[in-house]
């Protein structure tokens, strides 16, 4: 099931007024018959009509209908006046913040991800574990400055990219950052996973017993947890879906100060609105868990837990682009911001995938137009061994994955 259409209208927009600009337009739709236009520092009431695909409202005192043309594309009338709403994607980065990037773990968390080991060798099964794609460990602050500990399951395609290697940073990162940014969190959080690399779906049941009881990856993940636990201020815990959660369990269970923070069991941001129904049990969760937590967890200065919460969909305004200082140095601008990808025909949600047949050593990456062409890397035992472009010739690279 699909959301309709007036919801799937909420983002960003470039508005313009008998073809003279008036600036961005940001659409909220709460739902499929009530939202929001906000313009100029102004909020306009919005009704819906899912069945005619129409939004209405009033602009300075005069009533006007936009028609839903497509996703993309909202045109009507204002008066006389002509009135369109194009939608906007990979919107510009402040270069106060470009100029920002994460330089990477401190000594004493740097000498735990070494001390990780390599999971084929830890386990000698090469079916549980996409192995080839190297070890993984974590998205945000490790300076001790966290106030929220987030734990996801496993790396996705996008999080492997050779020159970003962070936590969350796809599609669910990109959910993951929006629920942090209702809390008002925009920098004091860490990100980490239960598995410092991803699990294959059909071998879930053999990953949940390493997740259990292989003693050198458990060792590994509880010295980074327990490292996080002691460094700072943490003020409430995460655990985003099952995984996440048996292995918060795990860990409590060596260390009681784990126990003595708020815990929030939420499904994980892949399962969320995952349908479009409208009453999806997963979001009202993740809404519900926001109101907590606003009263628990510190905002950042430059941050905003006053804003709205979640509706009864997640809408494109409910993603919000992961930092710059979240990346390494050298991450290209558009990583971290599929925008672009969710606006596209066909949509896809996430700038990287494994290939169709999987064979376990290659990711896909699809690039926004006019940021180069597609490239299909290649890994083996933990590293980057090369890449290749869409028709199949070698393509050289730099120590960071990028194009030479």
């Amino acid at each position: 099931m699909a959301a309709p259409a007036t919801v799937s209208a909420s983002g960003f927009f470039s508005m313009t007024r008998a073809n003279a600009g008036l600036g961005e337009a940001v659409i909220r739709m709460a739902s499929a018959t009530s939202g929001t236009l906000a313009l100029g520092g102004s909020t306009i009431r919005l009704r819906g009509d899912a069945a005619t695909k129409t939004l209405t409202g009033r602009l300075s005192g005069q009533a006007f209908s936009l028609k839903i043309k497509n996703r993309n594309l909202l045109s009507g009338k204002v008066g006389a006046d002509t009135l369109e709403l194009s939608r906007v994607t990979l919107r510009p980065i402040p270069a106060s913040e470009q100029a920002q990037f994460d330089a990477g773990p401190p000594p004493p968390v740097k000498a735990i991800f070494d001390a990780t080991p390599n999971y084929l060798t830890a386990t000698g099964d090469p079916t549980i574990f996409w192995d080839h794609f190297g070890n993984l460990f974590f998205r945000g602050r490790l300076d001790g400055s966290a106030r929220l500990l987030c734990i996801a399951s496993d790396p996705g395609p996008a999080e492997c990219l050779p020159f970003a290697r962070r936590s969350l940073i796809g599609d669910s990162g990109q959910k993951t950052q929006g629920f942090l940014a209702k809390l008002g969190l925009t920098r004091s959080y860490v990100l980490v996973n239960a598995f410092a690399v991803a699990m294959r779906p059909r071998a879930r049941t053999k990953g949940l017993a390493v997740l259990k009881n292989n003693q050198a990856i458990k060792t590994a993940r509880h010295a980074l947890y327990d490292a996080l636990l002691a460094a700072g201020p943490l003020q409430a815990i995460v655990a985003f879906g099952d995984v996440a959660q048996q292995a918060f369990d795990i860990w409590a269970e060596t260390n009681p100060a784990a126990k003595a923070l708020p815990l929030f069991r939420l499904a994980h941001p892949a399962a969320v609105d995952r349908d479009g129904s409208g009453d999806d049990a997963a979001l009202k969760a993740w809404a519900r868990a926001v109101r907590k937590l606003r009263k628990i967890v510190t905002p950042d200065a430059d941050g905003d837990a006053t804003g709205s919460n979640f509706g009864k969909f997640f809408t494109e305004v409910d993603y919000v682009r992961i930092p710059r200082w979240d990346f390494p140095k050298v991450t290209p601008l558009y990583v971290g911001d599929d925008s672009w990808g969710r606006a596209a025909t066909p949509r896809h949600n996430n700038c990287a995938k494994r290939p169709n047949p999987d064979d376990s050593v290659s990711l896909i990456l699809t690039r926004p137009a006019g940021q180069g062409q597609g490239l299909r890397y290649i890994y083996g035992n933990g590293q980057l061994t090369g890449a290749k472009n869409e028709a199949g010739q070698d393509v050289p690279l730099d120590g960071d994955g990028l194009e030479v």
